[in-house]
């Protein structure tokens, strides 16, 4: 399976506190072809860093509520764990995406 950056996925987390595991959305950022991908995860809860993106068309991505991308809490998930895929961004939502992934990771010090 091959997924493409700003795929919106279900995939099932394992907690510690929850031995069964929790299924959570995240938003594709990198597929290499290999069996895992880097991913963003999404939450219903508000923004509370300046690195917290709210979605602002999220109904065009396939989610329920309103969610909010978490930019600073970047992972590897493996593709065995995704559970199904339920849309993609919006290409305004994915540009406001890149730009606060540059702001995070690619800013230049004066």
């Amino acid at each position: 399976m091959i997924l493409k950056p700003g795929e919106v996925v279900l995939v099932r987390i394992d907690y510690p506190q929850t031995p069964a595991g929790k299924i959570r959305p995240c938003v594709v950022l990198l597929d290499a072809g290999d069996d895992d991908f880097v991913a963003a995860p999404l939450t219903s809860r508000s923004r509370s860093s300046p690195f917290d993106l709210p979605i602002q068309r999220w109904r065009e991505a396939g989610l329920n509520v309103s969610s909010t991308i978490r930019v600073h809490k970047l992972t590897v998930l493996a593709k065995t764990e995704i559970v199904r895929r339920v849309g993609r961004l919006p290409e305004s939502d994915w540009a406001e995406l890149v730009r606060v992934l540059r702001r995070a990771f690619c800013e230049e010090s004066g």
